[in-house]
């Protein structure tokens, strides 16, 4: 098998949230004393909605004959899993949420991947996106955001940032994409997922400031 084959399946976007999850509670020293009592179900929750499920999910479309196979080359086959795995993390928030509300910005990781996923989808309706590097792409993101935040993971990523110039070869040497579609793909993921984490909290405050002033005019 092909080097750059082997780096798709070990960088897939589908373990990119665990990866996350398991690298910000180890690493950053906030999230270990919050959620370390906490790891093991919170491992097991995003395992089981962001990776377990929308991978059964993904098969069905396969045994259905909806999707040739898992690889989905195509993008028309790429809708269907999509959403289903957009409905699935939307299902599974509220039990995330139960023990990551201790925290906004675990909560903020969680709900960028979903806005990060409905983009990818509906992009996809039109144009093949990279979903592989947009998946890296957030996972360095979230990085930078958490590094900026409270600082001490920076290796993390020039980690990443190498591991995505790697991944962005094995997708071209593969000619699973063009060059603009893993650009793009990188460039969305890393620039909203941070910009999002780092300033969830304003804007849940302004939304809610909306809400009260919206609810006042009623």
């Amino acid at each position: 098998m092909k080097f750059s084959k082997i780096l798709s399946y070990l960088l897939h976007p589908i373990l990119m949230p665990i990866i996350v999850l398991y690298i910000g509670i180890n690493n950053v020293d906030y999230f270990y004393l919050i959620f370390h009592n906490y790891s093991n179900t919170l491992y097991l929750i995003i395992l089981a909605f962001t990776m377990v499920l929308p991978l059964i999910s993904a098969i069905l479309f396969v045994k259905l004959g909806r999707v040739e196979s898992l690889a989905m080359r195509k993008r028309k086959e790429r809708r269907g899993p999509l959403f289903i795995s957009i409905l699935i993390m939307i299902i599974g928030f509220p039990i995330f949420y139960s023990i990551a509300k201790l925290s906004p910005h675990l909560s903020a990781i969680y709900i960028s991947s979903i806005i990060l996923l409905f983009f990818s989808f509906l992009i996809t309706i039109r144009w093949k996106i990279s979903l592989h590097m947009m998946g890296i792409g957030g996972a360095t993101g979230t990085f930078i955001a958490l590094n900026y935040i409270f600082g001490g993971i920076y290796y993390f990523i020039f980690l990443f940032f190498a591991l995505s110039g790697l991944l962005a070869f094995s997708r071209l040497d593969q000619k699973a994409h063009n060059e603009s579609q893993v650009y793009v793909g990188f460039v969305l993921g890393c620039v909203f997922q941070s910009l999002f984490i780092v300033y969830y909290s304003s804007i849940i405050s302004t939304i809610s400031i909306l809400r009260s002033s919206i609810a006042s005019l009623l």
